[in-house]
C-alpha cells in the first residue's frame, strides 16, 4: 500500500474482477467447464470476492448507468453458488 497507495489498490481489485469477469464469459460461452472452474479457483475466492465487491459493483452501474458492468462475474458467482448447493444436496 506504501508502494502503490490508492491506485494500486483500485488497480489490483479491477484487475481481479476482470480476470473474473473473463471466467465467466468464458464459462458462459462454454469454453470452460463450471467443474474446471471449480477445480481451478476455490468458489471462496469468487465468492468472497464478488461479496466484497458488490456494493461498489452495483454503485458503478448506478452512477455510470451501466447495469451490466460486471455481469459474467456475477454470473460466474451464481453458477458456483449453484453447483456448491447441488454438490451439498448430493455429496
Amino acid at each position: 500500500m506504501k508502494k502503490y497507495g490508492q491506485f494500486g489498490r483500485v488497480e489490483a481489485v479491477s484487475q481481479v474482477c476482470m480476470f473474473f469477469q473473463g471466467m465467466g464469459v468464458l464459462l458462459h460461452r462454454k469454453l470452460l467447464d463450471i467443474s474446471l472452474i471449480d477445480e481451478l479457483f476455490s468458489p471462496i475466492s469468487v465468492r468472497i470476492t464478488w461479496e466484497k465487491m458488490e456494493p461498489v459493483i452495483e454503485g458503478w452501474r448506478r452512477q455510470f448507468n451501466e447495469p451490466n458492468t460486471l455481469e459474467w462475474f456475477e454470473n460466474l458467482y451464481n453458477e458456483l453458488q449453484r453447483r456448491e448447493q447441488v454438490l451439498q444436496a448430493h455429496p
